[in-house]
């Protein structure tokens, strides 16, 4: 038969029989230059950016493309999803990869017919998993995307299966920047899990080997676990614990043990990764916690050695810093949110510390020093 002719056979076939049979692959590397054309020809945002993992989607009826899908990483932070799903700040830093955003979503005009939008992206996320798996390397676990409320109503996502979850406050990624400008259009946020499991794989204490390939272990959350005022009065009662300190004292007590504090409730698992989580503090974070002024004509603050890290908690009873910050927990009995999580940590590969922590924020209720075994 003239493909021609079949093309035109295919464009008569009744919609429901069209719909039927419509399905769904990935775009090869040849096919992108057509992808970036039809987005840049016929979507609203354009092209975009290319930024970490990418999926291109192609829904076609019989070879015949009717849809795009592209698939990219998820925003950095949103609130309204971070309530949705319950992890802490240092969970979802870790465990962002897992998540991911249909960036680009273009129902081509030649072919456009009711239902084909919603059945398009119904087969998008049957074999976004698998897809994503092939291409990546690991399953992702949710699916987020926005949609512009002045132009679209969201219908299709909607009989899709995704669930709204609030509003975005008007801001995004400047082109070409890393950082966000107002552009005073809040869009609607929609959330699709992609496992039966989603919340309880994302809020883990330990994520399953399943999942490792998409977890970011080369750039920390720098999020303090205590609210200002919070930490403020933590550093105060730290300042009761007595100096074991000779000499090398160039540090305050008071902030060397704040920031071991904040590294053990921020998920730190060792001195090294402590200190790591230091140096990575903003400056007014570094300023909260004390940290030194840089050397003379340099702005800033400098974060503490591991070396000054070490010889204090070589010398440091642990039963004086639990007993400090279990009074100063007492003092703050009722003002921590109720959530709970159950965490352990060596210090020196000695001592043990198992917290009581507020699981959202990973603000402590309750600290007790135990013996190695």
């Amino acid at each position: 038969m003239n493909p021609k002719a079949a093309k035109n056979n295919n464009a008569q076939e009744p919609d429901s029989v069209v719909l039927k049979e419509l399905a769904v692959r990935v775009a090869t590397p040849d096919e992108i230059g057509k992808v970036r054309e039809l987005l840049g020809d016929e979507h609203y945002l354009g092209v975009g950016r290319d930024v970490g993992r990418t999926l291109v989607q192609v829904v076609h009826h019989h070879g015949r493309w009717v849809a795009i899908l592209v698939w990219g990483p998820a925003a950095m932070k949103l609130i309204d999803r971070e309530q949705w799903i319950g992890w802490t700040d240092l969970q979802r830093a870790e465990r962002l990869g897992l998540v991911v955003q249909n960036r680009r979503f273009l129902v081509l005009a030649k072919t456009r017919m009711p239902n084909l939008a919603s059945r398009a992206l119904g087969l998008s996320l049957g074999a976004l998993v698998e897809h994503w798996e092939s291409k990546h390397g690991y399953k992702p676990v949710l699916a987020e995307t926005f949609t512009d409320i002045e132009s679209f109503e969201g219908t299709c996502y909607k009989a899709a299966g995704w669930e709204p979850c609030g509003m975005t406050k008007g801001f995004g990624r400047e082109h070409r920047a890393d950082f966000y400008v107002e552009h005073k259009r809040p869009k609607k946020l929609w959330l699709k899990p992609l496992s039966r499991n989603t919340r309880v794989i994302l809020c883990a204490t330990d994520i399953h080997a399943n999942y490792q390939a998409g977890v970011n272990t080369t750039s920390p959350e720098r999020a303090l676990p205590l609210k200002k005022a919070q930490l403020d009065s933590l550093r105060d009662a730290l300042r009761e614990v007595p100096d074991p300190r000779r000499n090398n004292r160039c540090w305050p007590l008071s902030t060397l043990l704040t920031l071991i504090c904040m590294g053990l409730l921020a998920g730190r698992k060792n001195l090294a990764e402590i200190h790591r989580f230091g140096q990575f503090l903003n400056q007014q974070q570094r300023q909260w916690l004390d940290f030194l002024p840089k050397p003379r004509g340099v702005v800033g603050r400098r974060a503490p050695s591991y070396t000054a890290l070490y010889h204090l908690l070589k010398l440091l009873d642990p039963n004086v810093l639990a007993t400090a910050l279990n009074q100063w927990l007492a003092a703050h009995h009722g003002t921590l949110p109720r959530a709970l999580a159950l965490d352990g940590k060596y210090v020196r590969d000695l001592v043990l510390t198992v917290a009581l922590s507020e699981h959202e924020s990973g603000a402590p209720v309750a600290i007790t020093i135990a013996s190695k075994e």
